[in-house]
């Protein structure tokens, strides 16, 4: 699967992600009709509520770096359209709480949802505060550390999940060359 990360230093790009990933524009239902949400720290199930727990957060913010502190990051995990077939709600959850769970330590705020859009690929919006909720300092991950945790999550997804052998991805190159076939096996 493709990870694609995005920071964002607009006060307002919670509310405006948030509202974006929920807003219906794209579909929010798999196939059964069902949503699939995913919260870390987040109370309730009201995008206005997450809205203000996001900023509340960012008030008690520690580190200031100016009009540069992140407020959030905006990440898609992306699946490719070859391998929705094999996709349900349990692997998306598997890999995506397993993303969260690395990408965060359990140390920040997190809301998304997976949009099942027909005839195209399903991906995950998820957004993540700029600080962590422990001490209210920068978030921050070095690309060499997100790197490792594509590898780490990449890694774990061919071994659980060969079935996904369409989504295995070249991290670094552009989306339309990125997804590469599993390597083939050797005859014994």
């Amino acid at each position: 699967m493709i990870i694609k990360s995005i920071s964002h230093t607009n006060r307002s790009a919670p509310q405006r992600l948030i509202r974006y990933v929920f807003d219906g524009r794209k579909s929010l239902l798999d196939p059964d009709g069902n949503q699939l949400v995913f919260k870390q720290h987040l109370r309730s199930y009201n995008k206005q509520r997450w809205i203000s727990q996001f900023n509340e957060l960012e008030k008690s913010r520690k580190s200031h770096y100016g009009s540069k502190s992140v407020v959030c990051y905006h990440e898609v995990l992306s699946f490719s359209d070859k391998s929705t077939g094999h996709l349900n709600r349990q692997i998306i959850k598997d890999l995506v709480c397993r993303y969260i769970d690395l990408r965060t330590q359990g140390d920040q705020l997190c809301i998304g949802a997976c949009h099942f859009d027909a005839g195209k690929n399903w991906h995950v919006h998820l957004i993540f505060s700029g600080i962590r909720t422990r001490d209210q300092k920068s978030a921050r991950i070095s690309k060499a550390r997100l790197a490792e945790i594509k590898e780490e999550l990449q890694t774990y997804q061919i071994t659980t999940y060969p079935q996904l052998e369409d989504s295995v991805v070249r991290n670094g190159l552009k989306k339309k060359d990125s997804f590469v076939p599993f390597p083939k096996k050797k005859p014994n």
